[in-house]
């Protein structure tokens, strides 16, 4: 009884730590997307220049370790239920892993690079040459991370109010869905891998180059994996 009673502790800890550093993940991911976003793009080169000496790093820091957060004590909440789960809890988890990888390997090395050209620009230097590529890519992988943020969610709530079995042929199908969007997301960033380059050219934010546009294919993305869950009961 005592054993249990621990682990049942430990995984309702986890479980707090898990909203917590999601919440501040999720919250700075919209804050990127849907405000600063739309900010720059109204502000005076000045202010611009100012935030992203000042601001933009601060943001990225809580940005980037509640993405760790969330992560590591997602993976300990696994570790402690051991598998069983439905299948709504692994595709939210599948998302989320990588949102995580979009977050380290790409929108914060190529963040680093845009915030040291603004910085030699602000001390009288030459903008670095690679900024701008830099930033578009981060910007695409970060509106990936938006679209995927709002089926991740759904998901994860309906692990517990509304699971489905576990289905090998919905959660295959369902894995190449998200592949494919995260291919088209990470794309300028890993098109020089050797592996990679007989592949389709991608990486085209399409819809989701406004507010509006990614919210709404989120919204559809999470109805065809719904739908995915649904009826590929096999």
């Amino acid at each position: 009884m005592g054993l249990v009673t621990t682990s049942i502790g430990l995984e309702m800890l986890l479980r707090w730590g898990h909203f917590l550093a999601g919440i501040t993940w999720i919250g700075l991911l919209y804050y990127f997307n849907f405000v600063q976003t739309e900010y720059f793009k109204e502000a005076e080169p000045s202010a611009k220049s100012d935030a992203i000496q000042k601001l933009v790093p601060r943001a990225l820091w809580w940005f980037r370790w509640g993405a760790m957060f969330t992560l590591l004590t997602g993976l300990g909440i696994f570790a402690i239920r051991g598998g069983g789960m439905s299948i709504d809890i692994y595709v939210g988890a599948f998302l989320g892993t990588l949102m995580f990888l979009n977050v380290w390997l790409i929108i914060w090395p190529k963040q680093k690079i845009v915030i040291a050209s603004a910085t030699q620009v602000a001390k009288g230097g030459d903008a670095l040459p690679e900024a701008a590529g830099a930033l578009a890519t981060a910007g695409l992988a970060s509106r990936t991370n938006a679209l995927f943020s709002i089926p991740m969610l759904f998901f994860m709530g309906a692990s517990s109010h509304y699971p489905h079995g576990f289905y090998l042929v919905a959660l295959v199908v369902a894995v190449i869905v998200i592949l494919a969007l995260e291919y088209n997301g990470a794309y300028p960033a890993i098109k020089n891998i050797n592996a990679l380059k007989k592949l389709p050219a991608a990486g085209k934010l399409g819809p989701c180059a406004s507010i509006t546009g990614v919210i709404s294919c989120g919204l559809g993305l999470t109805v065809v994996l719904f739908l995915i869950l649904e009826f590929l009961k096999w």
